[in-house]
């Protein structure tokens, strides 16, 4: 499971969380992902001329654009999970956590 992506649904959601139907990165390990829960980040899709930021990563999905919000990193359960669409090869496997270093330790 780790450092695949999955389809998730992640309704009810409160405030600006990200909500529905949508793909998600799994980035906890092989050891938790054993439990019920997983840790993700969620995927958006890209609307023209929409900056990404430093602590964001932008791939493509099905000929779109789309950007992992390593921010809004979230643990869900297993439950959500609506099919497996792709694992990341290691070179992207290094952007993602360069983008995650970036959200939580800043030289």
């Amino acid at each position: 499971m780790h450092f695949n992506l999955y389809w998730a649904n992640l309704n009810p959601t409160i405030g600006r969380e990200q909500a529905g139907h949508r793909p998600v990165l799994v980035i906890s390990n092989d050891i938790e992902n054993q439990m019920d829960i997983v840790t993700v980040i969620p995927a958006t899709s890209r609307k023209p001329r929409r900056e990404v930021y430093p602590n964001e990563v932008l791939f493509t999905l099905n000929g779109k654009e789309a950007i992992l919000l390593c921010h809004q990193i979230r643990t869900i359960s297993k439950k959500r999970l609506d099919g497996k669409i792709a694992q990341l090869d290691e070179r992207f496997q290094q952007i993602v956590l360069d983008a995650l270093c970036m959200r939580f330790y800043r030289p």
